[in-house]
């Protein structure tokens, strides 16, 4: 009887012709979503909530992010191996649409309030917001009196905090790259599992990165990022089985101990991910001819939702996904063929 070959991720990760764009797109539309429950003060009716009170669509949509990013990112170094490449790379990718949603949400957040266009510009605080923002070094969330009567009120772009995260983690990889870490595979895992261990036992050492009383949330993003990293230089190793995917989903349905949705849920989640994103009998190669909008969905969304807000007092968050993802796609849309696009193209040039 002959031998059944496993599907390995290493076989299918090369190219574009998977399920990522697909995928991080309902990422983004699941943060969305979870924010049409938090702006209208409704967070405990968010559905996934409500099924199981350990997570939410905007944790959940925020993870996959993480998971997808640090296998990207480390396929992005290990295809270039140069630091200047690398950097620019991520920079035409983060940039161009992180310094629009910020004028974005200036404009959106300056018609919310009730101060003139001149005393809004002028306070000191738009400048700070502009500044910190658009370089994406450590996000700020307020703006003059923006947004002062909504349920959630002066938070501007509550999506952005994870941008900071995500920066300091390319320079995380890069370092990791330089050393050669990353064409290590058995080294890069120690590296990691240590790091791990350090931020579990004496997270003092990781105040860098660690910072402030998000610290555990930034700690598991850096965990995801890592899975997304490792699995990538383990890709020939790592085996694409669809039983075991749904294996993890029924595992975290289930349940037992409570461990599926809290000390196992990361590495769970990250396996069922890249195979929903790689399997060969589940890709959706179609998909791809559409645009990338996950990046503008995700920047964009928040100070349309509280706009939709402050203008209809009252809504209900499924109402206000209604009005607002329509108008958050077809912006998203515009942000990619316009801008970011244009702004990836740029990178053969000096790849």
């Amino acid at each position: 009887m002959k031998r059944r070959v496993p599907l390995l991720l290493g076989d299918y990760a090369a190219g574009r012709d998977n399920n990522i764009q697909l995928l991080r797109l309902l990422a983004a539309t699941a943060v969305v979503f979870f924010h049409c429950y938090a702006l209208t003060n409704h967070w405990t009716d968010e559905p996934l909530w409500k099924l199981a009170p350990e997570l939410n669509f905007g944790a959940l949509g925020v993870k996959m992010f993480f998971v997808i990013s640090g296998f990207l990112v480390t396929q992005s170094w290990l295809a270039r191996l140069r630091i200047d490449t690398f950097i620019l790379a991520r920079a035409l990718r983060i940039y161009p649409a992180l310094i629009a949603a910020t004028l974005w949400t200036i404009a959106l957040a300056a018609l919310s309030t009730r101060l003139s266009w001149l005393a809004f510009i002028g306070n000191p605080q738009t400048g700070d917001y502009l500044w910190h923002t658009a370089f994406g070094i450590d996000v700020r969330d307020r703006l003059p009196g923006a947004f002062a009567a909504n349920p959630l009120p002066y938070s501007v772009n509550g999506s952005l905090w994870t941008l900071p995260i995500e920066l300091r983690l390319y320079v995380g990889l890069a370092i990791a790259g330089i050393a050669g870490l990353l064409t290590r595979r058995t080294i890069w895992l120690v590296a990691v599992a240590a790091l791990v261990a350090i931020a579990w036992v004496r997270p003092d050492w990781l105040a860098w990165t660690l910072d402030g009383p998000a610290s555990p949330i930034v700690a598991e993003l850096a965990l995801l990022f890592a899975l997304g990293s490792l699995a990538y230089v383990w890709r020939s190793a790592i085996p694409l089985s669809l039983i075991g995917a749904l294996g993890a989903v029924a595992l975290v349905a289930w349940n037992p101990g409570g461990l599926p949705r809290t000390t196992l849920f990361d590495p769970l989640l990250a396996y069922a991910l890249l195979v929903c994103a790689y399997h060969p009998w589940i890709r959706w190669a179609g998909f791809n001819r559409v645009g990338d909008y996950s990046y503008g969905v995700y920047v964009y969304s928040f100070p349309i939702q509280q706009t939709v807000v402050q203008r209809l007092p009252g809504i209900e968050p499924l109402t206000l996904f209604g009005y607002a993802f329509p108008v958050v796609l077809a912006i998203a849309a515009v942000s990619w063929h316009a801008l970011e696009k244009p702004a990836l193209g740029l990178k053969s040039r000096f790849d």
